[in-house]
């Protein structure tokens, strides 16, 4: 019975060291993939991040990208739209409800690129006549007024009359005395009969004197 003792004591040695040695590989296995999972983890981090980076700089090349142009006119819906580079005024028009009936179109080129804070006026018709017209009487009010300021020769003393350029005092008195001895002048050109009124003098006198 002694020498199975012996044995016996090994064998419990034996199955010691495998415990310790299943302990050992248990461990490092743990190990191992704990550290495999943090390199995983780690990896979908940075690829996380590589892609938000991207969509952020996406986003910010395709706001880059945007135009705002305003609209205004004989179109159905003025307004600011934002368009992305490249757009054409058509497009442009079409945002806008288009065309009215009362639009001219004369003056759009629709194949025209838009640019940022362009402003695209879209004229009625018959705008640009009312326009000349009101240019034109604004343009006459000035001569309006030039003719109620010229002086009046059938009723000026001879201090007005010296206010007009190139009438001095002998002129002023000449025309004074042809008025008293003849009457009043009918017209600008009775006075190339006084002495020292030529045909030039009187054309430009015209627009400083009147017989009114």
């Amino acid at each position: 019975m002694k020498r199975f003792i012996p044995l016996k004591k090994y064998s419990l040695y034996i199955t010691a060291g495998l415990m310790v040695v299943i302990i050992i590989t248990l461990f490092f296995l743990f190990a191992g993939n704990r550290e495999s999972g943090n390199e995983r983890g780690k990896l979908k981090g940075n690829k996380d991040i590589q892609v938000t980076l991207e969509d952020k700089q996406e986003k910010n090349d395709n706001d880059s990208s945007s135009i705002f142009v305003e609209v205004k006119g004989a179109v159905k819906k003025p307004g600011v739209y934002s368009f992305q580079s490249g757009a054409r005024v058509e497009e442009a028009i079409r945002r806008a409800g288009g065309f009215t009936s009362k639009a001219d179109t004369l003056d759009i080129n629709q194949a025209a690129k838009l640019e940022d804070s362009m402003m695209i006026y879209v004229r009625k018709r018959g705008e640009i006549e009312r326009a000349t017209q009101t240019q034109t009487a604004a343009t006459d009010i000035p001569s309006d007024i030039e003719k109620s300021q010229a002086v009046n020769v059938n009723q000026a003393d001879a201090a007005e009359l010296q206010t007009i350029n190139g009438i001095g005092p002998a002129k002023a008195e000449a025309i004074i005395t042809y008025r008293e001895e003849h009457g009043e002048f009918q017209q600008i050109e009775d006075l190339r009969n006084i002495s020292g009124f030529g045909e030039k003098t009187i054309e430009r006198l015209k627009s400083e004197l009147t017989v009114k």
